[in-house]
This record gives structure tokens, C-alpha cells and sequence, in this order.
């Protein structure tokens, strides 16, 4: 095995522990391997966490660090997961994002010319409404 898939399994794994600490910890590291899909998707499934904390970091992450893909990946989730209470950290997350400068969630994926899922869809359409409230 090679030192990077080593090291990727290693945080793989930290990324499921039981421990809450250890898997935030996780977090930003799966972020430096956000272009291997086994990152990706563990940040994905981690937008799905008991932990409300897991999955706001997991948004930032992917937003910030997996481009588009990874802002539509977080936004399938706030659609599919519309009303649930906990789903709606992840979108102050990314409005606060969008809002504050740092990161043109909304103009990068308008501008990506991608045909939306119905929960992607649904999802922008309220962070525009939360971004204008």
C-alpha cells in the first residue's frame, strides 16, 4: 500500500469511529483528499451524522473544498432532508459562506450550467430565500 492510500485509510477509518472528537477530527483531513472519491463520499454520507456538529462541518468542507460537486452534494442532502430541524445548520452554514464573501455558493452553482435534482433544486431555492431574509 502506498503512504497515501495508507494515510487516507487511516483517517477513513478515524472518520467512523465512535468517538465524536475523533471523527470531527477527521473532518478537514478527508478535506485534503477531497478529490478522491472515497473522501468525497465518506464527507458525504458524514452530512447524515447524529451529530449536528459532524455534518455542519462536513458541509463546510465540502463546500469549500470540493467545488461545485461538493456544494450540490450538500445541497441533495438539505433537500432530501427539508424538514428536518438539524438539516437546517448545514444551510446557515453555507449561506453564512455566501453571505460573508468567502465562498459564491449560489453564483457557482447558477453558473455551472448543471441540471439541478428536484432536492438540489428545492434546496437553492431556499438558501436564495434565507440569503434575501
Amino acid at each position: 500500500m502506498n503512504p497515501v492510500d495508507y494515510r487516507l485509510g487511516d483517517i477513513l477509518a478515524r472518520s467512523q469511529s465512535r468517538d465524536g472528537m475523533t471523527r470531527v477530527n477527521a473532518i478537514p483531513e478527508l478535506g485534503e483528499f477531497i478529490d478522491d472519491s472515497r473522501a468525497f463520499n465518506r464527507l458525504t454520507e458524514m452530512l447524515d451524522d447524529d451529530i449536528v456538529t459532524m455534518e455542519v462541518d462536513a458541509a463546510e468542507v465540502l463546500a469549500r473544498r470540493g467545488g461545485v460537486n461538493g456544494i450540490l452534494a450538500v445541497l441533495e442532502v438539505l433537500g432530501r432532508r427539508r424538514d428536518d430541524p438539524d438539516a437546517d445548520y448545514m444551510a446557515y452554514k453555507l449561506n453564512e459562506l455566501d453571505a460573508g464573501g468567502e465562498l459564491a455558493v449560489v453564483a457557482q452553482v447558477e453558473s455551472s450550467g448543471i441540471t439541478l435534482s428536484d432536492n438540489a433544486a428545492l434546496a437553492l431555492r431556499n438558501l436564495k430565500a434565507l440569503r434575501s431574509s
